[in-house]
């Protein structure tokens, strides 16, 4: 028999609790998601707020003002995204078909390559699949179309949902007088600990406030360049291409495979000749490479610097547990917990987990040498005792 206090019985039970926690946030989502976005925007928009209430204006009106900003911003979003998107839904069968047209002139291309009698069978088994689906693969398209727009109604209704729930429960959490302030100091005991705790998540906020802004004014460039790029190459809806890799830059690695997915699919239906094709995708991943390995890395990686581990295994977590929500919201929180990690000692194998092998090092030198320049302005008389 396991007695309850061994090892064994307490991993075991630390197991069982993370399966049932992984478990309620899948099964709860619905919920969980609402909460969890709404908290991430707390901290992250706690800067203008901050400035709102030095304004003069009081919590209740500030936060008001941060509500109204964020449906402005969300409805002007939609008006932006909403022409193109049913420029695209519009098209989407002439598009299909094209796409396939093209793919199967390349694949046909690819194929003159091989033996004679090899690519006789093969074209001759596609183009036999073809006609004998043909009309019924027309009327599948009409099917599938009216498939598409009740999907996109139904999730319009419930994305609808979830942003009024979120706002309002960001709305109450900036309404009350610092929550997180609050809940960080509950565990401490005394008033020493309890001012630790709060210039602690004072640092965190300030963090996660820096990696916010500075990346979303990172991601603002490169959708301009992105869309500057699209516009000379003559890609059609440039500005809008431009938002899209804007948006998804969010989510590293994971944003610029989609967005170079898309450009090239646009790319293979827009023009004729394979070079034509590739260009927007290389032009726009070769973008991509310049921001994440040199603009990037010097002005978010001096304060916020992840381990690429610790973040693909981030996307792959919230991704598979709440999908594409969970791959935007997946980094802030990594974050947040990166930030709380290298400020408590008590996490500090956590710290070494997220935080690359080269910023500890630099660390452990900038803390040395501060060691030893304290060291150096003592009294010889000092340094003996």
């Amino acid at each position: 028999m396991i007695a309850y206090d061994s090892l064994v019985f307490r991993s075991l039970a630390t197991i069982a609790l993370l399966i049932a926690i992984v478990a309620a946030l899948s099964l709860a989502k619905a919920v969980f998601i609402p909460i969890f976005v709404a908290l991430l925007l707390a901290i992250l928009l706690h800067l203008p707020l901050a400035a709102l209430q030095r304004a003069g204006l009081p919590r209740f009106a500030s936060a008001g003002v941060m509500v109204v900003v964020l449906c402005a911003v969300l409805v002007l979003f939609a008006l932006f995204v909403s022409a193109p998107a049913r420029t695209l839904i519009d098209d989407y069968p002439q598009m299909l078909g094209e796409l396939r047209g093209k793919v199967f002139s390349l694949q046909t291309s690819l194929a003159e390559a091989q033996k004679v009698g090899e690519a006789i069978v093969d074209v001759g088994k596609e183009v036999g699949d073809a006609l004998e689906g043909g009309p019924a693969e027309v009327e599948q398209v009409v099917v599938r179309e009216g498939n598409l727009w009740m999907q996109m109604a139904s999730g319009f209704a419930g994305g609808i949902g979830t942003i009024v729930v979120t706002l309002t429960i960001f709305g109450f959490i900036f309404a009350i007088r610092r929550p997180f302030l609050t809940l960080a100091t509950i565990p401490c005991g005394t008033m020493a600990s309890k001012l630790r705790a709060a210039r602690i998540w004072k640092g965190v906020e300030g963090d996660v406030s820096h990696y916010f802004f500075v990346t979303t004014l990172i991601n603002i460039g490169l959708g301009t360049a992105v869309g500057l790029v699209l516009w000379a190459l003559g890609v059609p809806m440039p500005i809008f291409w431009g938002f899209v890799v804007g948006v998804l830059n969010y989510m590293p690695f994971v944003g610029p495979t989609i967005g170079s997915g898309l450009l090239l699919a646009v790319s293979v239906v827009q023009f004729d000749t394979v070079f034509q094709m590739l260009v927007p995708a290389a032009a726009y991943l070769a973008i991509n490479f310049i921001e994440a390995n040199f603009i990037t890395p010097n002005l978010v990686g001096r304060r916020v610097n992840i381990a690429p581990l610790a973040i693909i295994l981030s996307l792959l977590f919230w991704g598979w547990l709440w999908g594409f929500v969970g791959l935007f919201i997946s980094i802030p929180m990594l974050v947040v917990l990166n930030a709380v990690a290298e400020r408590i000692d008590g996490l500090s194998a956590l710290n070494r987990m997220l935080t690359p092998r080269a910023r500890r090092d630099n660390r452990f030198t900038a803390r040395l040498q501060g060691t030893q320049s304290h060291e150096a302005r003592l009294s010889p008389e000092r340094r003996v005792l």
